[in-house]
């Protein structure tokens, strides 16, 4: 069994957030796949759903700690000694709008959710698929290179909603990701970093 949990914050105010695009984007795959609506359960304090993705059962946990403590709910629901099995899907500021990149075993890049999951696992053995968040140049040649917000901003960005456009954006990622996923739970994480950075 693979488990995943897309990171993000619990509540009204937080929808459509860019902070919560792992939660977005893994909300639109549970509804492709036919996965069962995503029931609360307070041993993994969060919602759960569960089905199958390329022969494999995988588990989908949506944390309802915030996204500073993602971490206390991981560990709950991920076994011990298994977490080369977790895929953490997140949003990414330092990617450009709507790109996706996977990683193994890194650091959390500034990222305090995922920071809290490595503290609270005492691991950085796990998967990561990160989803771009990044603000962007107006011109095509400058869009490679996101700026990141600096100070007070930097919140008030991620915690900012979607546009229309860059909501539309990140829906078409969902298929890169739908893939990733797939790869990686039938060929391996290497496969996946080779064939999708």
């Amino acid at each position: 069994m693979y488990y995943i949990v897309p990171l993000g914050n619990a509540g009204l105010e937080y929808e459509k957030t860019r902070h919560n695009v792992g939660w977005i984007v893994m909300d639109r795959l549970t509804e492709k796949l036919s996965f069962p609506e995503a029931i609360k359960q307070k041993s993994a304090s969060g919602r759960v759903t569960t089905g199958c993705m390329s022969g494999t059962e995988v588990a989908v946990l949506y944390p309802e700690t915030m996204m500073n403590n993602s971490g206390s709910a991981v560990v709950k629901f991920v076994p011990k000694d298994d977490s080369s099995r977790l895929i953490v899907v997140y949003d990414d500021i330092d990617l450009p709008l709507g790109e996706v990149r996977v990683s193994f075993g890194r650091g959390a890049g500034g990222h305090n959710g995922v920071q809290s999951i490595i503290d609270k696992l005492g691991t950085k053995d796990f998967v990561r698929v990160r989803i771009g968040i990044g603000k962007t140049a107006f011109w095509p040649w400058q869009k490679s290179q996101p700026k990141r917000p600096q100070g007070a901003v930097l919140p008030r960005y991620v915690l900012g909603k979607f546009s229309k456009f860059e909501l539309a954006v990140v829906e078409k990622s969902t298929a890169t990701v739908e893939e990733i996923l797939r790869v990686i739970v039938r060929e391996g994480c290497s496969a996946a970093m080779n064939r999708f950075n």
